[in-house]
């Protein structure tokens, strides 16, 4: 099997973080790579946490490289800022059983669900992670051109 990257590296990648309080809810991070090199990465806590992030990846060697802008779109600690912001972000290309996952090696300060470390798993090339979001794409087919106006939107209020 070729697992170079490239088209071989797109699709879409998700993460769970289960909390010890049952009443609070999982956590997801969730990352579509596009084959037309564009991402969107989201940290969603539902009550707690909406953080998004969209620009253009590419493949370097073993590595993932994400670049783009980014907000916090709801936060539960106060003082946050919604201002836009750089995203950028690095993740070790493996396969493990077989399947490509992504590991954020080190911690992205700043950007809370989206800063953690460790793990994301591949779940198929085209598979859409609902979110179940108002303002978010609702399919797998909406996602490119929603990222695309998030990324205008983020620099027209960075200006």
């Amino acid at each position: 099997m070729d697992y170079s990257l490239g088209l071989n590296a797109t699709g879409t990648y998700v993460r769970v973080i289960q909390y010890q309080q049952s009443f609070n809810g999982d956590a997801y991070l969730v990352l579509y790579l596009l084959p037309s090199d564009l991402y969107l990465f989201i940290g969603y806590w539902k009550g707690f946490e909406l953080t998004i992030a969209a620009g253009s990846w590419k493949g370097c060697n073993d590595r993932v490289l994400l670049e783009g802008v980014g907000a916090h779109l709801l936060m539960d600690s106060v003082p946050f800022s919604r201002s836009p912001r750089r995203h950028m972000r690095e993740f070790l290309v493996a396969i493990e059983d077989h399947s490509r996952t992504l590991i954020a090696e080190t911690e992205h300060e700043g950007w809370s669900l989206l800063s953690w470390r460790g793990h994301l798993h591949y779940l198929g090339r085209n598979h859409f992670f609902d979110l179940h979001i108002d303002n978010l794409p609702k399919s797998f087919n909406e996602i490119e051109a929603w990222t695309r106006q998030f990324v205008t939107r983020m620099k027209e209020s960075k200006a």
